[in-house]
């Protein structure tokens, strides 16, 4: 994994000095904007990153807010911390609900900020683990052919192979031809091992955005 960054957007041109030389005293690297629109540029012209956004909710042109639902659209990884001078209970819940992952109200207490962005950095690198457990995953299923794939959930069922060949309309030897086939691009070697994948694939992809790009099997 890269250096991890944060992604400071503020149209307050002293907010963002005053946070990237408080920041940088942490040894993190900062990259500041002065609009949604110039860090939407960064990031069609980088592809992924890596870190932590620092957002301010009013700014001119995109607000924070629409920009953390097209972020959320688009299944960025990055948590994004939202700021704002003029906070309320309806502002703060929208933030939530279009998943925010923390809400602070400026003045930001400068420890505050630290240890936010601390535990927003930990929160990335536990997606992206995740996000690479999925893509793997996902990877390794979609090299079935659709039929393999039928046969699969059949087995992960607990369902026999005579049972699976009636439930399909195939013979028992088409069955455990598709079995073996499943078992060699998997790279497993048991019923246990395709099991715990199909599971830990159905977890991932419970319990995280979709990636871009990711299969569905």
């Amino acid at each position: 994994m890269t250096t991890l960054t944060v992604w400071l957007i503020d149209d307050d041109s002293a907010i963002r000095e005053s946070f990237t030389v408080l920041l940088q005293t942490m040894g993190w690297p900062v990259a500041a904007f002065a609009s949604a629109g110039e860090f939407i540029a960064l990031q069609q012209s980088r592809g992924e990153l890596h870190g932590c956004i620092l957002l301010d909710i009013r700014m001119p042109g995109k607000t924070g807010l629409t920009l953390l639902d097209e972020l959320q659209q688009q299944s960025v990884l990055l948590p994004v911390i939202l700021m704002t001078g003029h906070g309320n209970i309806e502002t703060c819940r929208r933030a939530f609900k279009s998943g925010a992952f923390e809400f602070l109200t400026k003045p930001v207490d400068a420890g505050l900020l630290i240890e936010t962005v601390s535990a927003a950095f930990s929160q990335f690198e536990k997606r992206y683990h995740l996000s690479q457990q999925q893509r793997e995953l996902a990877g390794k299923f979609s090299l079935l052919s659709e039929r393999e794939a039928e046969v699969m959930q059949q087995i992960v069922a607990g369902l026999a192979n005579k049972e699976i060949a009636q439930a399909l309309g195939l013979s028992p030897r088409t069955v455990e031809a598709h079995r073996a086939n499943i078992f060699s691009k998997l790279d497993i070697s048991s019923l246990a091992q395709l099991v715990k994948e199909v599971e830990m694939l159905n977890f991932l992809r419970q319990n995280q955005v979709v990636l871009p790009g990711a299969h569905r099997n």
